[in-house]
């Protein structure tokens, strides 16, 4: 026990001193120039096109600012977070960067779908489908499907189908829990949803308590990954959804593929993490994303945010805005100091109650996320 707490130290440790190294990249190297213009000495700057800036100058000084700390914050997302923008802003590259203010930096490079690469992933997620409660039965159509609604979304399905045995022969006015796919897409991911239905919970506070698990995989990993973790989270049958990249190329990201279940069940998937890992190690690399904790080389982890700045915002968008809120205020005070920069942004931190050294979790969140032991 003394052995693992020693290694739990060391990561954190570790932890500590490479975030606080890439916070004093950050503030030693990125530079707000004029025109909404984001400059690095190690990468192209990443600018707006000339009439949108025309426009943005219009706005008011509160709206400039708040166009601007988002180009601040994708940027941030894209360099440090999850290195999804190197190749992008590469100088060694032709292109210029450009990324409208309101593009998610998630949405920016996934324009096709490989479909090749979609089916493998496909046919390795073990998941059959799941029965999501709570649909009204709001009518019974001519030709016998149902007409079901939930929060303002009306499905029509088959008895034999969609429903379970029991509720087969449901009236109208009768709740009853529909058969939903193992899967579906969203921005540029393969999304497998577990047998035990997706992990949507939320407490009474409206917050989700759920654990973001990222993996830093190779291509054939990702397709290994999908085919040993969807086994083995729905034998378990506790609710999860894993995603990961269906275009290949996007694979130079720190985050390829992202499990999600809630805190409450993390020790219960700690060995399956365990024995994934040890099975799936060669397709592995070692990086994670910046902010979240190390559980091995390739394995980072992270609280869902219970304070966001947007409803859509991820972990990785939320942290980065903070950065990006501390580099604005120092901008705005007239002192870029490296020192004056750090010290905001830490106040930033502050603010919401984060400890920045422990920055993947929520304010007074206990750390209960023992490394892997591998």
């Amino acid at each position: 026990m003394k052995l693992l707490d020693s290694a739990h130290s060391q990561i954190l440790d570790d932890f500590t001193s490479q975030l606080q190294s890439s916070l004093q990249d950050i503030v030693n190297k990125v530079k707000i120039e004029s025109n909404f213009c984001i400059s690095h000495p190690d990468y192209k700057p990443l600018k707006l096109p000339d009439q949108m800036v025309e426009r943005l100058h219009q706005l008011p000084s509160d709206m400039q600012h708040k166009h601007l700390t988002q180009q601040l914050s994708n940027f941030l997302y894209g360099i440090y977070y999850n290195a999804s923008l190197r190749s992008v802003l590469s100088s060694d590259t032709d292109s210029t960067s450009y990324l409208l203010l309101d593009q998610e930096p998630e949405n920016k490079t996934f324009l096709g779908v490989d479909l090749e690469f979609y089916e493998q992933l496909h046919n390795n997620n073990s998941g059959t489908g799941y029965f999501d409660p709570d649909w009204f039965v709001v009518r019974q159509e001519s030709d016998g499907q149902l007409a079901v609604l939930k929060q303002e979304l009306t499905l029509h399905i088959e008895r034999s189908r969609h429903l379970q045995l029991a509720e087969q022969s449901a009236a109208v006015g009768e709740k009853v829990a529909i058969k939903m796919p193992q899967n579906f897409v969203q921005n540029g991911f393969y999304m497998a949803v577990g047998n035990a239905g997706p992990d949507d919970h939320r407490d009474p506070d409206g917050h989700s308590g759920t654990v973001r698990v990222y993996f830093n995989l190779t291509t054939e990993g990702a397709v290994a990954v999908m085919a040993n973790l969807t086994r083995r989270m729905n034998d378990l049958f506790i609710p999860f959804t894993f995603k990961a990249l269906y275009n290949p190329e996007d694979y130079g990201r720190y985050d390829s593929a992202v499990l999600y279940f809630q805190k409450s069940n993390y020790l219960t998937v700690l060995p399956t993490l365990e024995a994934i890992y040890i099975e799936e190690r060669a397709h592995f690399k070692i990086e994670v994303p910046l902010f979240t904790k190390q559980l091995a080389p390739g394995i980072g982890l992270a609280e869902e945010p219970d304070q966001k700045f947007s409803t859509q915002e991820s972990f990785g968008t939320n942290r980065c805005q903070i950065v990006a809120n501390g580099l604005l205020d120092a901008w705005l005070s007239g002192d870029e100091s490296s020192e004056g920069r750090i010290n905001k942004i830490l106040q930033h931190f502050s603010l919401l109650g984060i400890d920045w050294q422990r920055a993947y979790l929520n304010a007074s969140s206990e750390d209960i996320y023992t490394p892997l032991e591998v």
